[in-house]
């Protein structure tokens, strides 16, 4: 049975546009505030895709809306559950539905909320499963009483921990955050400086939009837009003072200083000057340059290099970090550390008062709160509470997951200031403690001991989640946001070293402390709650291998959906080691053998211990070489022959293998896939189709991730997730040439038809590329592609898979292949498939676009910029077309004219773009009859170029929008040269 999901009709652009939304701040599912996750599909996205795969191909549109909430007037579907016949409830109990790569679970959770008969969700890593269980069994198995008991036990546990001394005098009542640095002793005046990477303590425009980026490393300290004018709510910076000895710290607040609650002012945040009520005010440049590894003290105003390639800043925070061990080992005294060449600082404290925020310079006595634990520390060396495990040792590819390790930070204990540290331990045996009491209570109850102990599981499991939240908001790699939308350890896709970080209060209303936690986990649970009860389904939770799936034993699946690691994207086992360390310890009891205390089993032992009983340390050193992802750090460092890449596909095979040997034989497999670049598709084809032995039956742009994700920024949509819908079926053999043929004239329809179905850009290329793939990976064995040095698949992509997808979209376009020369099919398609960001006078193609579309049309990046199609910006490509935002169109086209070096009186003409800008100049500037007489010319001189200049014009009279300028040029063109009526695509079809 064909299904929804294979056909045109299957409504991506609404599924879209509800799943963008979704990723929004303030669109977002409840429980995805439970704790930072890296990759969360949207739920309506995965409710679409669940649904479209159970549902045959002339389901009724209007019903499939329906059915998962795609209506108009629904702002956010995901928040309500779906709409489910009895008829169709009926269908949807009989299925079984696997997840091999859950992650957070959104996947599993909508299969759960459409009443999917049997839902399995395996993840390989240890948090992920805890996650899950939070997610996906819980709340179904417990209902409200669970959101009750975790509210009154997150209380219990606050209300503890406020009592206890040790952390009571560590902070002051009225304190909500201090923001901390770090500070060096300046090797040419011997004194110590603070080193702040941004004196910003808040810039927040009064019609506050995004939040801005994260505080990174070398990065500017996110110091967001240059130039900004206008009301703003809060302005507030640092500035340092100096006297004989020291820097102190005072507090510039705009808002008090003029007494306005919103202040106009312009704000040059890269200048740092400030203009408001006639004034200008200079706020200071950061004096720490990660990047270009240069500081300045603020005391002598030398700058702090360094020697060879050591820099004097990196390797004063190593000496720290390794004097701080030999302390708390007790081999060095407090004053020996303190004499170290960097040592952590306080510089503000900020209060909360009424509604506003008051920020106040740190005094001696706060920085004394940092010794004073620090002694607390050493007292309770040796507590198993304490996370002393190793961070991965290696760096991980792009990534650079873990460049704070180079700052001598190899210890997860070292990742938070002693305060810090002090009260995650404090919080770590208060929810053991409660863990207990909750088993106690319910035994008292009645409850059997197997049931008293499983719900004390799941309280404390949640208590445990909000811990790994306040760890991941409040430590040394936290940044401070002077947007006071907080930044947190895992921001920024890694751990990196920043200045100005965040030491929040536990039990102060913040983002991240725990108290706020506790709320956002009881939303969460609220919302789980209620999508889940009821549910017929039956959930499971595995901890398992996606490569051999050894749990399930002989089961069979009519549904697998699943969400598999994107090359390097995430190396989750190292960073996730954030949230281990901290859930083994909550989780887990306390025992005593040999004369030393060590963790034991207690909650959820087959995450934390193995089968002999033995603690698994650390995520990175048991999962890491069976995580799927291509990660070169790894492999080095444990010592694997060959290359990630290789790694990588050899580890994506084997889960495709696996998958492939738990489908029914009518079964589907729709797979999400966050990459266009043939090397991905190389990877995924290999997996799938040589590996799985199964066929694209259809493919989907889909809207996975934030267009204000921090990775996302600077790239075009050509980067969205691609569904792909695998069946089983693959078998003969074909000549490679004639597929392609076939491929591009069925495909060149199915364009038309996407097209005509208001499929656009990215989404149009996708679907289109998943018809071609269904022609070639139908078949076993094709015949006679072109002798390269290119392994199999790798040839096939490239030569035949990506042109006839990109040949298929030209003739949708009017533009028949063989009349469009490469330049020309790499012109069309960059302009009708790539959308320009506001601003831009042209669409810029980041990299990975700019190379899917010339391999597509068989041309040459640098060829296209010797023939001044495209011209080259650090890693961008810019399309040298018309120029938007021109007051006139003759505006636009001579801009183009001029950029590409073209002369209308004396043209020197290379390619067909050439003619069609002459042609496009000319129409708008001369007089009708002048205009044909210098067409005739170029006709006569170049007789090819001119046909496929009109080719071309009609392709973009027809398919560009409204809004492009060269859509009007373009349209002149045609409708001076050609009969009235041929110039629109269906006239030209056609014909």
């Amino acid at each position: 049975m064909s299904t929804l999901i294979e056909s045109p009709h299957f409504p991506i652009n609404e599924i879209n546009e509800f799943s963008a939304g979704e990723k929004r701040g303030g669109g977002r599912p409840d429980f995805w505030e439970m704790v930072f996750w890296w990759t969360r599909k949207p739920l309506i996205g995965a409710r679409s895709v669940i649904a479209g795969a159970l549902v045959p191909s002339n389901f009724s549109p209007f019903e499939f809306k329906r059915l998962v909430r795609l209506w108009p007037e629904t702002k956010s579907p995901h928040r309500e559950n779906p709409s489910v016949s009895p008829r169709l409830k009926e269908h949807l109990s009989k299925v079984k539905l696997l997840d091999p790569f859950a992650g957070f679970g959104s996947i599993p959770l909508e299969a759960v909320r459409l009443g999917v008969g049997e839902v399995v969700a395996v993840e390989l890593l240890p948090t992920a499963y805890v996650f899950l269980k939070a997610i996906l069994e819980y709340p179904r198995e417990r209902g409200e009483r669970l959101v009750k008991d975790v509210e009154r036990w997150g209380e219990w546990v606050l209300e503890r921990l406020r009592e206890d001394p040790d952390v009571k005098e560590l902070y002051d009542e009225d304190v909500a955050v201090y923001i901390g640095s770090w500070e060096v002793k300046c090797p040419h005046c011997g004194r110590y400086t603070p080193l702040v990477g941004n004196w910003w303590l808040a810039r927040v425009p009064e019609r506050a939009g995004r939040a801005e980026e994260a505080e990174g490393e070398g990065e500017g300290e996110g110091e967001g837009e240059e130039v900004r004018s206008g009301a703003f709510r809060r302005l507030a910076w640092m500035a340092p003072y100096t006297s004989s000895s020291a820097v102190g710290i005072r507090v510039v607040d705009l808002n008090k200083e003029l007494g306005l609650r919103g202040v106009r002012a312009s704000v040059n945040a890269r200048q740092g000057r400030v203009e408001a009520s006639g004034r200008v005010y200079d706020v200071p440049r950061p004096n720490v340059d990660a990047r270009r590894e240069t500081a300045t003290c603020l005391l002598c105003n030398n700058a702090i290099r360094g020697v060879g390639r050591k820099w004097y800043v990196k390797e004063a925070l190593k000496e720290y970090n390794e004097n701080l061990e030999r302390y708390l080992r007790g081999e060095i005294t407090m004053e020996d550390l303190l004499k170290s060449r960097a040592r952590p600082r306080i510089l503000v404290k900020v209060k909360i008062v009424g509604k506003e925020l008051e920020f106040e310079p740190a005094t001696s006595e706060d920085g004394e709160k940092l010794w004073k634990a620090l002694k607390k520390l050493r007292g309770m060396w040796g507590d198993p509470d304490v996370p002393a495990e190793m961070f991965a040792p290696y760096q991980m590819g792009t990534a650079g997951a873990l460049r704070i390790t180079l700052w001598g930070f190899d210890k997860w204990y070292k990742l938070f200031n002693p305060r810090q540290l002090i009260t995650l331990v404090k919080l770590v045996k208060l929810i053991r403690e409660a863990g207990k009491k909750v088993e106690e209570e319910k035994l008292r109850e009645g409850w059997s001991r197997e049931e008293a102990l499983k719900y004390a599981e799941a309280v404390t499991t949640y208590l445990a989640v909000a811990l790994c939240k306040y760890a991941d908001y409040s430590s040394v790699a936290a940044g401070w946001n002077q947007s006071l939308i907080m930044g947190h350890s895992l921001s920024m896709r890694g751990i990196a070293m920043i200045w100005n970080y965040n030491d929040i209060a536990p039990w102060v209303s913040w983002t991240g402390a725990y108290i706020r936690n506790l709320s956002t986990l009881t939303e969460s649970l609220t919302f789980l709650v209620s999508a889940v009860s009821g549910s017929p389904s039956g959930v499971k939770v595995l901890l398992d291998d996606a490569t051999v799936l050894s749990k399930l034993r002989d089961e069979k699946f009519d549904l697998i959906v699943t969400d598999p690691p994107y090359r390097d994207d995430v190396p989750y086992a190292e960073l996730s080691d954030l949230y281990y360390v901290w859930l083994k310890r909550a989780l887990s009891d306390v025992e005593e053998s040999f004369g030393m205390m060590r963790l034991a089993p207690r909650f959820h032992k087959e995450a934390f211990f193995d089968d002999l009983g033995n603690e698994v340390e650390v995520q990175w050193k048991a999962f890491a070489l069976r995580e799927v992802s291509e990660n070169e750090g790894r492999i080095q460092h444990f010592g694997v022959k060959g290359n990630a890449f290789n790694h990588f596909k050899s580890l994506l095979s084997e889960s495709f293998k696996a998958m492939a040997s738990k489908l029914k034989d009518d079964g589907l497999l729709v797979t999400y896939y966050a990459h266009t670049s043939p090397e991905a598709w190389e990877a995924l084809l290999e997996a799938g189709w040589l590996s799985g032995k199964m066929r694209v039956a259809a493919a989907h742009a889909m809207a996975t991730e934030s267009t204000e994700s921090v990775v996302a920024r600077g790239k075009v949509r050509l980067d969205m997730s691609i569904v792909a819908v695998w069946r089983k079926g693959v078998e003969g053999e074909a000549l490679v040439d004639e597929v392609y043929a076939k491929a591009v004239e069925a495909c060149s329809k199915d364009a038309h038809e996407y097209r005509k179905a208001g499929l656009e850009g990215v989404n149009l290329f996708v679907a289109v590329l998943g018809k071609v793939l269904s022609h070639f990976t139908q078949y076993e064995r094709l015949i006679g592609l072109k002798a390269t040095d290119e392994p199999f698949v790798q040839n096939l992509v490239k030569n035949y898979i990506y042109p006839a997808t990109a040949e298929a979209i030209v003739r949708s376009y009017g533009a028949v292949g063989a009349r469009l020369s490469p330049p020309s099919m790499f012109y069309l398609l960059s302009k009708v498939l790539v959308s320009r960001r506001p601003r831009q006078a042209r669409r810029v193609l980041d990299r990975t676009s700019a190379t899917v579309l010339s391999i597509g049309t068989r041309s040459y990046l640098e060829g296209l910029e010797d023939q001044r199609i495209v011209q080259r910006e650090r890693d961008s490509y810019v399309l040298l077309e018309p120029r938007w935002g021109a007051r006139e169109p003759r505006d636009a086209i001579w801009d183009a004219l001029t950029v590409r070096e073209l002369n209308p009186r004396e043209p020197r003409v290379r390619t067909a773009i050439d003619v069609l800008h002459l042609l496009e100049f000319y129409a708008i500037t001369l007089p009708k009859e002048e205009f044909k007489r210098r067409a005739d010319e170029l006709r006569g001189r170049r007789p090819g170029l001119f046909d496929e200049a009109m080719a071309l014009a009609r392709a973009l009279a027809s398919g560009l929008p409204a809004g492009d300028p060269e859509r009007e040029l373009a349209e002149n063109v045609v409708e001076a040269l050609e009969p009235a009526g041929l110039g629109t695509l269906d006239s030209f079809i056609r014909r």
